[in-house]
């Protein structure tokens, strides 16, 4: 059996949640060969440093004129040179021999779906949506199923027409080892900040010291790629510890009391499997707007929508081990509401009701 997985680098969070369906195919049937694959890589080698340069400098720098452009996208389809990328498509299913093809990508559905019009194709297209909210340009005729994180995003699917039975609340996936595990009794108190790093946080310098100024409380930033921003912490925040890359988030996420980061859709579904309640920055992109407001409407932790008291607001959650506790059973309770229904098992499922 071949599956083929499309994704793309509009930030990770896509290629994660692609990562971790190739992670579970893989541990349901070894004998699979699950392809994932950069959409953008295969269909425009030549512009794909352009294009991302161009979406990581407007995220980074242009959150405005990047939330204006997503608005104007979801009016409509949003694939650039859809009817000439048929052909492209047609040599990536030869190549990879695909029987199911998945995406975690708006792009590649698009580019699926547009294939599968102009062709005639029946090959199966099961779409993962990697945030809360379901943007128009995730919906696409000819898609099979859609995996969706939540009954929000289900019921948004249904207001615009998509079927219930190709619906399915499973959340958004995340790899095994993010997995609730024991916590050391008697543990320093521990906070973990990561993602977009810390020039998202006004008076970043204040909230630091401030949370330094603690002595029964660890802190652990990790940085990413961003290697001159962990330098400069990791030299004026000695009791700190400041990572760069790692790829032991598991493991950090899982031993913090609380985790203060941005509100993507794959972090914070990370922290519910891990059990780790969130303080999210305040959140700038439309996407994450929609997540915060999820975290916020089901008790998973709490958004710093006003500015000035990060500090006080930290270690006020910190400090409430109950409050912390109860999160934390409200990450467990809502694991188990999600339909644990596989790619793989509605793949099986459906080529027996075509025998």
């Amino acid at each position: 059996m071949n599956i083929l997985i499309l994704t793309g680098r509009f930030g990770m969070g896509h290629v994660a949640a692609a990562q971790a369906i190739q992670e579970e195919i893989l541990a349901r049937d070894p004998a699979a060969s699950v392809v994932v694959a950069d959409i953008v890589d295969h269909c425009f080698p030549q512009l794909r440093r352009l294009v991302y340069g161009c979406f990581d400098f407007t995220v980074n720098y242009c959150s405005g004129v990047y939330n204006i452009l997503n608005r104007m996208a979801g009016r409509g389809s949003c694939s650039p040179m859809k009817r000439t990328m048929v052909q492209k498509v047609d040599q990536l299913l030869y190549e990879s021999q695909a029987d199911l093809v998945i995406s975690t990508l708006p792009l590649s559905t698009q580019y699926i779906a547009a294939y599968k019009q102009t062709t005639g194709s029946t090959i199966p297209l099961y779409t993962y949506i990697t945030d809360i909210e379901a943007h128009n340009e995730w919906l696409a005729p000819g898609t099979d199923c859609y995996f969706v994180g939540d009954e929000a995003t289900r019921l948004q699917l249904l207001r615009r027409g998509v079927s219930p039975e190709r619906v399915v609340v499973s959340g958004i996936p995340v790899r095994r080892a993010f997995r609730p595990r024991p916590r050391p009794a008697g543990a320093p108190r521990e906070l973990l900040v990561m993602g977009g790093g810390l020039g998202l946080i006004p008076r970043a310098g204040d909230l630091l010291s401030a949370l330094a100024a603690q002595p029964d409380l660890h802190v652990t930033v990790i940085t990413g790629k961003n290697e001159a921003l962990r330098r400069d912490l990791a030299q004026a925040f000695p009791a700190f510890t400041v990572l760069g890359f790692t790829d032991r988030v598991a493991d950090y996420m899982a031993r913090a009391d609380l985790l203060l980061t941005k509100a993507g859709g794959i972090t914070t579904f990370e922290a519910i499997h891990t059990g780790t309640p969130l303080c999210l920055l305040r959140p700038f992109l439309m996407q994450e707007e929609a997540n915060a407001r999820y975290v916020e409407r089901h008790g998973f932790g709490t958004v710093l929508w006003q500015r000035g008291a990060e500090a006080e607001t930290i270690l006020s959650l910190l400090e409430d081990r109950e409050g912390l506790a109860d999160v934390r059973q409200r990450m467990a309770v809502s694991l188990r509401s999600l339909d644990p229904l596989s790619p793989l098992d509605l793949f099986q499922a459906e080529r027996r009701l075509a025998c």
